[in-house]
């Protein structure tokens, strides 16, 4: 997913290649028709852009390494789920935009490259990645960062004195339900990077007025987890005393203080038995004082 937040890369190569790309020839874009796109006369013009961006991604080689032979799988791979996001949001009419029908406009007009441009299916595992899950959690999250986008295009310019735009954490929170009920680590990850991303916008860049509440975490922790880490803890505590008292230096350690309370538990006790003894001598001497007492004035 993440192609989510570097759409704009992309995006601007294919409104380009629709509006000004040249194709060196037309084949498979002539007679190409398909009632889910946008009408008037955009479906020659869509296949065009889809056909020279497939080609861009073919030919893009990684130069990091200055290595011709070392191809950026990344690009490549950001790229395709790119294109999907582009053909879903921006091309197919209102009535027709689904998952389903994206996909197929989305492999017929791969089908076509690789018949008419050389295309060699070089991206076809790319492209066998782009199933309805995938494809959907791809929409959401490029939503939640175009929302971001436009968030921070507002306000990242404005002082203290002007009031925020606001930012509805419906998707947000909405995504996270998904991703706590589900077992897609890649979303949830992603939906962790989008959270880090907005946090520091909010607290590091913008200064406008206005209430500025971060994202809540990803992550839950409920009564199960919070009762089961305990008894966790007690179990390998458990385990491990025994050993540390046997092969480490916290057996002798522990053996001083044990013996050194109970010289201290003994030494208690012997000042108790004499104070003991002593209000008993004394309550005898009283006594037998008492008792002399009386035996005298009789």
């Amino acid at each position: 997913y993440n192609a989510a937040y570097s759409n704009c890369i992309f995006k601007n190569k294919l409104d380009s290649y629709k509006n000004n790309g040249e194709l060196e020839n037309n084949n498979g874009c002539s007679d190409f028709k398909n009632s889910y796109l946008i009408t008037e006369g955009n479906e020659q013009k869509i296949c065009k852009a889809v056909i020279l961006f497939f080609k861009d991604l073919n030919e893009h080689k990684e130069d990091t390494y200055k290595d011709p032979t070392n191809e950026n799988t990344a690009y490549k791979d950001n790229g395709c789920k790119y294109l999907f996001y582009w053909l879903y949001t921006y091309e197919l009419n209102h009535s027709s935009k689904t998952i389903e029908n994206t996909l197929k406009v989305y492999n017929d007009l791969y089908t076509r490259y690789n018949q008419n441009h050389e295309g060699l299916n070089k991206l076809k595992k790319y492209i066998d990645e782009m199933d309805v899950h995938t494809s959907t959690k791809l929409v959401n999250l490029t939503n939640l960062y175009n929302e971001l986008d436009k968030f921070f295009t507002e306000n990242e310019n404005k002082n203290e004195n002007v009031p925020c735009t606001d930012y509805s954490f419906n998707n947000y929170l909405s995504y996270v339900d998904e991703c706590r009920s589900g077992y897609d680590n890649d979303f949830c990850n992603e939906l962790k990077n989008f959270r880090k991303k907005y946090n520091f916008f909010i607290q590091k860049v913008i200064k406008c007025q206005g209430k500025k509440d971060l994202l809540p975490p990803v992550e839950s922790i409920d009564a199960v987890d919070m009762t089961i880490i305990p008894f966790s803890l007690i179990s390998v505590t458990s385990l491990i005393l025994p050993i540390l008292y046997k092969f480490t230096a916290f057996g002798p350690w522990i053996r001083r203080l044990i013996k050194k309370n109970e010289n201290k538990l003994e030494y208690i006790n012997e000042e108790t038995n004499q104070s003991l003894n002593t209000y008993e001598t004394r309550d005898d001497i009283s006594n037998m004082q008492n008792y002399n007492i009386a035996y005298n004035s009789s």
